[in-house]
């Protein structure tokens, strides 16, 4: 028999409701049942039973022996029957007094206020139920009749709402007052009806809490009736529509703080109306999926509309102010996760497939020939959220090309090429940077090696490795011309030196410049074109500094490209001139040091044969002469060979403004001397006394000339610097460009310049059209050669190759220098086959075997 000690109810003193029950126990007290009548309880210190309950303060309070005290539980007297009955009806009357809604005319009562007009107290309240549920065991009838007090009371609430004949928002807004007034009730029915979970619900698993049954009950009766699900959905696209409507109307709101007040009224609703999702567990269902529905609706229309009649640019700024304003809206009434699902059907509807595909091109090519940096940071910003950089990155490298391809073809701007391309690589080194979030190709060797070195590097350069191939595929639009004008900006830029800058200024444009050299496969055509360039400057002393010309060799051989080691070369025959020059000059002391000479080799100068005649003055054949003899002295089994094209001299002339220097080429020395004696000659006579009829106008490649076809051509040329250039000591009538051979000239005794020392420009000194086609055969030539040398290497190494093999070995082992075609690596093979160096194979004819 089990044992209790039971507390009696302290009712309300107006009642006499059990004031004569006795307190009874049950061993099925669980299942609401009265126990069976037990006898009554009895004290026994001796006796032992198995109803008997032994405790330890008993056998302190005893000097230590041992009481035992059993209570016998008898069954509730007949006359208190009735008292328990009726308890039951004034308890559900107290509860559904609870639940009722306020009159039609009162204010909305919260839970808790003392307005709420009941029966009886909440404190009678609550002792009837732990009466009925506790001591007379009538739990499961309390349970049902609440259970039917609140759907009673639910169907009232939705049916007040549901009839309510009121727009959207408004529907919504009195909606959720009224969920949260009945969660208010609901909340105080707890506390009141507590013995309710504790002493009956809560021993049965499967039975729900009385919260639990209450949201039950609002489940099955609100959130699952349909029209109260379409209630819902209408008020919250109405609200959605009007935020969105606001959006638009404000030309600048892009954050929260710009929202105006009515829509933050709206939002604080949308807030409760979410709070009260949360309670029953439908905020996916009920808001969040129709929320995002609607968003998706919305933007699919207004993508299909703005999306054809806004330039690119302008529906990416759209695009980008909706979805800050949409942001804006999640998080004020959103947690991060369900916020992250709302932008992203927003972005993807916006931004999906086919309208980043059909925008990125033409607004990536405007915002790049606009140099807006900011749009293109905008474009990558928006693709990246919705995974479309693949396409924005085929649209850069796109317009990138075309951009590096359009320079490298205009053939009206060859002079402007380098700087146009230097600016174009200056702006993509700023994308990079500021838009596309990645660092710039460095243009050294070392710079490379250090970006290739990093971890972080690999994968996050993607925009990067597009740029390169861009401008490497840009500049195969005119093979070689890009090469060969690189060459001639840094022989300019050599030319000028540092000048006023410094020297951290100064290299550091050298190297942007030198890093558009890695782009071009024709390196060779970058060495020949340079190395030419830098013979000049050292010949004719134009460079602005041997020690800056040596370290510029330096760094192209360290930085740039390891092959490239002849300029060293030259410096030293520059050396041995000088050392060779002081020694002669030492020779002849009784002379004066007007005459200098510089001794080269030919195999170290881009120099061909020197084929032209010209008339020198007495005293200069007389110093050549000497110098001649003095040479072969000291070197008996050599044999020098005089290229006047490259010669200079100063010459001092007298004007009526005074008397001035002039810097001036061979060529034109000679035919300035012819008027010192006389002060107007013709065409004819400066012809046939100059000496200068017979330079061959169409040399060949390797320097010799066909005499059949001989022009006057150095000498019109010579000519036109003296008398059309900028410091004109010549004056040619008739007036004209054109020299024809009826022309006079007379010397210009009324010359005038500011400057004492003055440098008239030689045309010939000048790189011609005819002399770069000569470089160009040169470089054909010379890669022919380099191609056959390449073939039979890998034959010999290899004994015997497929064709197809042979093809890539060759273009592998000539990358460093240049890229040769297939079909010029086809020529050579046939080529090579018949000066029998290689043989094809008698059965496969795609196999070929190296002849020893």
């Amino acid at each position: 028999m089990a044992a209790a000690t039971l507390l009696l109810a302290n009712l309300p003193s107006t009642s006499g409701a059990f004031s004569k029950f006795v307190p009874v126990a049950s061993e099925n007290d669980h299942n609401g049942m009265s126990s069976p009548p037990r006898k009554a309880a009895r004290l026994d210190q001796s006796g032992s039973s198995a109803s008997a309950i032994t405790t330890t303060k008993g056998k302190e309070r005893a000097g230590g022996q041992q009481r035992r005290i059993r209570v016998n539980l008898v069954s509730t007297p007949p006359d208190l029957k009735a008292e328990v009955t009726s308890l039951l009806p004034r308890l559900v009357r107290s509860v559904r007094a609870i639940l009722s809604l306020p009159a039609p005319h009162s204010a909305a009562t919260k839970p808790g206020e003392p307005s709420i007009s009941l029966p009886e107290s909440f404190e009678a309240t609550y002792q009837a139920c732990h009466v009925l549920v506790v001591l007379a065991h009538k739990g499961q009838d309390v349970y049902d009749a609440v259970t039917l007090e609140v759907e009673r009371a639910v169907s009232a609430v939705i049916k007040s709402v549901s009839g309510a004949r009121i727009p959207g928002v408004a529907w919504l807004d009195k909606f959720t007052s009224a969920m949260e007034w009945l969660d208010g009730r609901i909340g105080l029915l707890r506390s009141i009806l507590a013995d309710l979970d504790t002493g009956f619900a809560s021993r049965d698993p499967s039975r729900l809490t009385f919260r639990d049954l209450c949201l039950d009950i609002i489940r099955k009766n609100v959130y699952q009736h349909g029209q109260s699900i379409s209630l819902i959905t209408e008020g919250i696209r109405e609200w959605a529509k009007q935020e969105r409507a606001n959006d638009g109307a404000s030309s600048g709101a892009t954050t929260e703080q710009d929202v105006d007040m009515e829509r933050t009224d709206h939002r604080a609703l949308i807030l409760r109306f979410i709070s009260v999702l949360h309670i029953v567990g439908y905020f996916q269902s009920h808001f969040l999926d129709p929320y995002i529905s609607y968003t998706t609706e919305f933007y699919t229309a207004e993508a299909k509309r703005l999306g054809k009649s806004l330039s690119p640019a302008d529906y990416l700024a759209y695009v980008d102010r909706r979805l800050n304003e949409e942001h804006a809206r999640a998080k004020d009434i959103m947690d991060e996760p369900s916020r992250k699902d709302v932008l992203n059907a927003a972005e993807h509807t916006l931004l999906p497939t086919e309208i980043t595909s059909s925008l990125a091109n033409p607004g990536f090519a405007v915002a790049w020939k606009e140099r807006k940096i900011g749009e293109i940071a905008r474009m990558y910003a928006l693709y990246r959220r919705v995974g479309a950089l693949d396409g924005l990155r085929a649209a850069f490298r796109d317009e990138l090309q075309t951009c590096v391809r359009d320079v490298v073809t205009d053939s009206s701007k060859d002079d402007e090429m380098v700087s146009r391309l230097l600016e174009e690589k200056l702006l993509l080194d700023r994308v990079l940077i500021e838009a596309l979030h990645e660092r710039p190709f460095g243009n050294t060797v070392q710079d490379i090696a250090k970006l290739e070195e990093d971890p972080e590097s690999d994968g996050q350069r993607l925009f990067a490795y597009s740029a390169r191939d861009a401008f490497e595929k840009g500049f195969l639009a005119r093979k070689r011309k890009p090469a060969e004008m690189i060459a001639k900006y840094v022989d300019q830029a050599m030319r000028k030196g540092q000048r006023d800058e410094d020297e951290g200024t100064f290299w550091h444009e050298l190297d942007n410049v030198l890093g558009l050299y890695r782009f071009t496969q024709d390196k060779d055509v970058f060495r020949t074109f340079y190395e030419r360039g830098l013979a000049k400057r050292l010949l004719l002393q134009k460079s602005a500094s041997d020690a800056l010309e040596e370290r510029v060799i330096n760094r192209l051989r360290d930085g740039y490209d390891p092959e490239f080691g002849k300029g060293n070369d030259m410096f030293k025959d520059i050396a041995l001139s000088r050392d060779l020059l002081a020694e002669y000059r030492a020779s002849m002391r009784n002379k004066n040091e007007r005459f200098s000479a510089m001794v080269l080799k030919f195999s170290t100068w881009p120099f061909g044969k020197y084929e032209g005649t010209i008339g020198l003055p007495p005293d200069m054949s007389e110093e050549i002469a000497s110098f001649e003899e003095f040479y072969k002295l000291k070197h008996k089994n050599h044999k020098l060979e005089w290229n006047h094209s490259l010669g200079t001299v100063t010459l001092s002339a007298q004007f009526d403004s005074g008397s001035k220097e002039l810097s001036v080429s061979l060529y034109q020395a000679v035919v300035l001397l012819l008027f010192q004696n006389e002060s107007k000659l013709s065409y004819k006579d400066i012809l046939s006394q100059s000496g200068l009829s017979m330079f061959p106008a169409d040399a060949g490649t390797d320097g010799i000339a066909d005499m059949r076809d001989v022009e006057p051509k150095d000498t019109i040329l010579t000519l036109q610097s003296l008398a059309l250039g900028k410091a004109r000591v010549l004056v040619k009538r008739p007036t004209g460009k054109d020299i024809g051979d009826d022309d006079e000239f007379l010397f210009n005794v009324k010359f005038e310049d500011k400057r004492r020392k003055i440098h008239i420009p030689s045309i010939q000194q000048q790189e011609t059209v005819e002399e770069t086609k000569q470089i160009e055969q040169a470089i054909d030539l010379d890669r022919q050669a380099t191609v056959d040398a390449a073939i039979v290497r890998i034959m010999k190494g290899s004994k015997k190759l497929a064709d197809e093999q042979l093809k890539i070995k060759t273009i592998e082992a000539l990358r460093r220098h240049f890229v040769p075609t297939v079909q010029d690596i086809k020529k050579r093979i046939e080529h090579l086959l018949e000066r029998e160096y290689m043989e094809r194979d008698e059965k496969d004819h795609n196999l070929y075997h190296y002849v020893a």
